[in-house]
């Protein structure tokens, strides 16, 4: 028993480390590339650097998540759509965190890497999605963390399927911009976002 209880304790304190680590290096990623963006209308040559600096930290950031997804599923009730979601979660954290230095060393074009980017992440949303939802309903977490995580999915879901629906409409017709617009607007919500729950998390954890 008591080495059960030290191996759980132990359990928990990696996982509240990752979680810390992975959302300040999320966040410091979404400051450079706010910062890229920043640039581009004045001083478009100095954004390439942030540009780059987000790219690779964006990736150290999904590096260390998948510790926080694999230790979170041991909460999960066991069943096989928790495996499932668990293989999902940690599938889409390989290809983010392969991604970045891909695209740095110019081994895979921009044009390549951002769908493929973009679809991953909808992929970690649905994960963060359901994972929450299970730690709400079992208690496994506190309900204020999971219901923003939960939220924070269903924004981010809800973004991707609008500006899917978005590429339906006659191509940079007033409609579609809107339709992008929306999606583009959720779509950030979730991305500024996602950190910051990583962060609740590990105080959480932290405290617990």
């Amino acid at each position: 028993m008591v080495g059960s209880t030290t191996g759980k304790l132990a359990g928990i304190k990696m996982v509240t480390r990752f979680a810390y680590a992975a959302g300040g290096t999320g966040i410091l990623a979404n400051l450079f590339l706010i910062a890229f963006y920043a640039l581009q209308a004045s001083h478009p040559e100095e954004g390439t650097s942030l540009g780059s600096a987000n790219d690779l930290v964006g990736s150290l950031g999904a590096a260390f998540m998948a510790p926080v997804v694999l230790g979170l599923s041991a909460w999960l009730p066991d069943r096989r759509l928790s495996r499932i979601t668990l293989v999902l979660g940690l599938s889409a954290l390989a290809v983010l965190t392969v991604g970045g230095p891909l695209l740095f060393l110019g081994m895979l074009a921009f044009d390549v890497q951002a769908p493929v980017a973009v679809a991953t992440w909808m992929v970690l949303c649905l994960w963060l999605l359901l994972v929450n939802r299970w730690l709400r309903l079992s208690a496994a977490i506190g309900p204020r963390v999971a219901r923003f995580g939960e939220f924070l999915g269903v924004v981010t879901l809800a973004g991707g399927a609008v500006a899917g629906l978005g590429l339906l409409l006659p191509w940079m017709s007033v409609p579609q911009l809107v339709v992008f617009g929306v999606g583009g607007v959720l779509g950030v919500i979730g991305m500024l976002g996602i950190p910051i729950w990583f962060v609740l998390l590990g105080r959480y954890l932290a405290a617990s």
